[in-house]
């Protein structure tokens, strides 16, 4: 299994070690990186899980967020801030308008109940335990709590929560998730019904009743969809790929099979993805990949956005801000007809050899996922190469005409590329190229790019 942190990967393993499937340790990590990565995801955002189970059909859970059925209005919570990601700026929108429908706590409970073996209490143990006692925060995180502050720490929950006695919680410091571990406790015994028809459904109701667009009947008619993943077939395997609504399927499908027929040149590759969205997200989303001993797989993506800058009261999560994403929305705010489930770039694959899986794999990274993803694909399934070098292998990523370059891309490689793109040369290998955690049937890899973790047992 291959996931962001240390944290998430053991809750899988824990999962796993309990005589669950893959389904279980990708659900169990899930939500354990609640806790672990709480700047990537939460029980407030969405996400998508691929399920290849042994002997089974494999399906994609769809839940990501839906668009809430409150009007806008000039009196919304909705305002902008500004973040330093250190090489630059960003503007994200964020307040209690800006939270869409959340999907994470159906979809993983639905998958789990649909296709996992563990009892629903013992695929949340690991992360109940997480909020409860606390985990040590990785300089990862620590550098994502620098970044997103200003969101973290909006009102004063969020303050007591991320920066207690008025200091920005570091790498080592202990970080506890109180409020949420008893959320935990409450849907371990529940199920999902408490979220979307019980007690803190009622919560976020009037919770978004100041300046918010979720109503109960929202929640209420929230729907995980089950689809037939996209199939493409590239360098002797057989791809499942995340289907429309998803963007990345289709577009991953199209690059591999220019690779299959004309190689060469991976900058080819990102100019047959197409174009992406206008707007660069810097991608707070989270991965884990699981390859069970019996052959089943799981591949689960799941993010908040930035988050919304507000603390559910007594839940202790924050909601997302998906309808402040501008790559979400790049027709502009709060105009997706009500109920419409919103368009994600988010990619789990899993590449199948005469029918079995052979590699589980997926990415955050906003609009940098296809083309993480792309040249992963090609490092492992065409060119060979072993799962660590390559994800370590330098990226590329094409947007707008503008071809941004890891360092270590070869000299004359690099001034052919300059002879057709204009170039952004970074500094050294970074989160913006996303966070591709592997699993093959040999071994894992976490991405080092976003603190990523791996384990083989």
């Amino acid at each position: 299994m291959a996931g962001g942190d240390r944290v998430t990967v053991a809750a899988a393993r824990t999962a796993l070690e309990a005589g669950g499937n893959a389904i279980d340790g990708a659900v169990a990590g899930a939500f354990a990186a609640m806790v672990a990565e709480p700047t990537l995801t939460s029980a407030g955002g969405g996400g998508c899980l691929l399920a290849c189970p042994k002997d089974g059909v494999p399906v994609v859970f769809d839940f990501f967020v839906d668009m809430p059925s409150g009007a806008p209005s000039a009196n919304m919570d909705f305002g902008e801030v500004t973040l330093d990601f250190g090489p630059d700026t960003q503007s994200f929108f964020i307040g209690r308008a800006a939270a869409a429908v959340p999907g994470n706590v159906a979809g993983l409970l639905r998958a789990q109940e649909r296709l996992g073996c563990l009892p629903r209490r013992d695929v949340l143990a690991p992360a109940i335990s997480a909020a409860r006692e606390g985990v040590k925060l990785s300089a990862d995180q620590a550098e994502f709590f620098r970044v997103l502050r200003p969101i973290l720490t909006h009102d004063e929950a969020g303050r007591a929560l991320f920066a207690p006695e008025g200091r920005p919680l570091g790498e080592g410091d202990q970080f506890v998730m109180a409020d949420f571990a008893i959320f935990l406790e409450a849907l371990s015994d529940e199920g999902p019904e408490l979220l979307y028809l019980g007690e803190v459904a009622h919560l976020i109701h009037d919770w978004a009743r100041v300046g918010g667009l979720i109503q109960a009947d929202d929640l209420a008619n929230y729907r995980v969809h089950e689809r037939e993943p996209l199939r493409a077939e590239f360098a002797g395997h057989t791809l499942l790929l995340n289907p429309p609504p998803a963007t990345t399927g289709d577009r991953l499908r199209r690059a591999l099979a220019h690779w299959d027929t004309y190689g060469g040149e991976m900058a080819d590759v990102l100019v047959a993805l197409g174009p992406n969205s206008a707007v660069d997200g810097h991608g707070s989303t989270t991965h884990l990949s699981v390859l069970d001993a019996q052959g089943g797989a799981a591949s689960v993506t799941t993010t908040n956005g930035e988050g919304c800058g507000h603390i559910l009261p007594g839940c202790g999560f924050m909601l997302n801000n998906m309808l402040g994403e501008l790559d979400l929305n790049p027709g502009g705010f709060h105009r997706h007809a009500p109920g419409a489930r919103l368009p994600t770039m988010i990619g789990p694959t899993i590449a199948l050899r005469d029918g079995s899986p052979v590699l589980v794999t997926g990415t955050g990274g906003s609009n940098r996922i296809p083309s993480a993803l792309a040249q992963v694909l090609v490092n492992v399934l065409d060119r060979g190469l072993d799962l660590p070098a390559a994800l370590a292998a330098p990226r590329l990523h094409l947007d707008d005409g503008l071809l941004h370059v890891e360092p270590e891309i070869d000299g004359e490689r690099l001034r052919a590329l300059r002879q057709r793109f204009k170039i952004r040369e970074w500094p050294g290998p970074s989160f913006f190229f996303g966070g591709v955690h592997t699993v093959t049937a040999e071994s894992a890899a976490g991405d080092a790019r976003r603190g990523g973790r791996a384990e083989v047992f």
